[in-house]
């Protein structure tokens, strides 16, 4: 791989410069700010145990699909939540084309990510709420299954099907679910069948799933718990009691619902309590979060968005419940600065980065291969959660705080203290015994990692002091 290609020193930033100053209007949103990621540690490493996942949302035919996978290579991606949408391969009834899915697939892998492979979306000759279209869609998985055994053994069943893209009752999905997961697991026996895949953390909808599939159908629960403009720490979600409660459930539910007053992972801890009930607990995917950064209710800063992307995967991570996170997506479907769809990326539309891309490339840097041991803070507003990498014998603890800023004391040693802002900022603290053998470390609501020979510890102070 070429250089150029291992450093990301802002080409992009500089390429959209050059073309807005040479175009008749000036583009909507651009940045001058520059950032160099080193070399990815993994570039072309499959590594399946890895958390950090994308939403692709890249068709076959995506013209600029070579500068996206490149994009998501350098951002240490591992993980594509790729569509095989069910009317784009079947398009005559019983005839299956994968070439351009091969493609994409084969692509995909060259650059070190594997596939989660969403199945869904029927052609207009099946109706998968009929036991003829429950056939159809059992026949299509199967052939998927077996086709791509091996390069894609990681199939979800349809996409938010407790919302707009089903039409139909929990039962209509039970079906669909009990019957699609054995098909999958029979066509491939290395196989993982992810369910129920909902819109928000919907115990209501997923206990009447829950109760018509065999519970050995599935082997991971997904859901997407999208909270803008909280933050996944808050108790409180908004967005849960605006569009779930106020809109899906008009009339049904309270205001109070407990739902609303819960904290991400509190809401994941629900969710695990639910599944209690049927068996033991499904590992969790989150397969789609984001916090859109458009200039409208619900929007966040991009500086907020590269800070809340960091917090999420490092509580993600954290939790014994979760183990892969994807973001909704690479890059902004659009331009419009106002649409809550358009802007959704870590990169602007035409790949130029955001805060956020810097933010997600350094965290898969400092990150990956890292093993979580604990937190020796975890809330209500201070967070210092650890990380060991035993094969360099090194601690790298991720904190930061809820309030305008918070401290830590931490032990030094004789190596000294390196930190890293989210968007790859370096300061070195050397070991001083009077001075820093004890250092009180400010936070922030912008996450710091801070990184030692293992044995690194943490205490939360209540004031700074000395």
């Amino acid at each position: 791989m070429k250089s150029s290609q291992k450093t990301l020193a802002l080409a992009w930033a500089v390429g959209a410069l050059a073309a807005s100053l040479a175009a008749a209007e000036p583009p909507k949103a651009e940045s001058s700010f520059r950032f160099t990621l080193p070399p990815a540690p993994f570039a072309t490493n499959l590594i399946a145990d890895s958390p950090f996942g994308l939403n692709t949302a890249l068709r076959p035919d995506t013209p600029d699909l070579e500068a996206r996978l490149l994009a998501m290579q350098e951002l240490g991606v591992k993980w594509a939540r790729q569509d095989f949408a069910w009317r784009r391969i079947e398009r005559m009834p019983g005839e299956y084309r994968w070439e351009a899915h091969d493609e994409l697939v084969r692509k995909l892998r060259a650059h070190g990510i594997q596939i989660l492979g969403c199945l869904a979306y029927a052609p207009t000759f099946h109706d998968p709420r009929t036991t003829e279209g429950v056939d159809a869609f059992v026949k299509f998985v199967q052939a998927a299954a077996k086709h791509y055994a091996g390069l894609v053994d990681t199939w979800q069943i349809w996409n938010e099907p407790n919302g707009g893209f089903w039409d139909g009752t929990p039962d209509d999905y039970a079906r669909l679910l009990a019957a699609a997961g054995p098909a999958i697991h029979g066509a491939n026996a290395e196989a993982k069948v992810v369910g129920l895949n909902m819109a928000f953390c919907d115990v209501l909808w997923a206990g009447r799933v829950l109760k018509q599939v065999p519970y050995g159908a599935f082997d991971i629960v997904a859901f997407h718990p999208y909270r803008p403009p909280n933050a996944p720490e808050d108790k409180f979600d908004r967005w849960t009691l605006d569009q779930y409660v106020k809109v899906w459930h008009s009339g049904e539910l309270p205001t109070d619902y407990a739902m609303v007053n819960m904290t991400f992972l509190e809401q994941t801890d629900e969710l695990v309590k639910l599944m209690r009930q049927f068996g033991r607990p499904k590992p969790i995917w989150i397969t789609e979060i984001c916090w859109n950064s458009h200039l409208h209710p619900y929007g966040t800063s991009e500086l907020r968005q590269a800070d809340l992307a960091v917090r999420f995967y490092t509580l993600a991570m954290a939790s014994p419940a979760i183990q892969k996170v994807f973001w909704w997506t690479l890059a902004d479907q659009g331009d419009r600065q106002f649409d809550q769809a358009d802007m959704v990326g870590l990169a602007r539309a035409d790949l130029s980065p955001k805060y956020a891309f810097a933010a997600f490339g350094w965290m898969t840097r400092l990150l990956e291969g890292k093993r979580w041991v604990r937190n020796d803070a975890f809330g209500p507003d201070v967070f210092a959660v650890v990380f060991n990498d035993a094969a360099k014998k090194e601690d790298v603890m991720v904190a930061w705080t809820t309030r305008p800023f918070a401290h830590l004391r931490i032990n030094n040693t004789e190596r000294g203290l390196t930190f890293h802002d989210v968007l790859g900022t370096r300061r070195f603290v050397e070991l001083d015994p009077i001075r820093t053998g004890s250092l009180t470390v400010p936070l922030s609501e912008s996450p710091i990692y801070i990184t030692a020979p293992e044995g690194l510890k943490a205490i939360v102070k209540p004031n700074p002091g000395w």
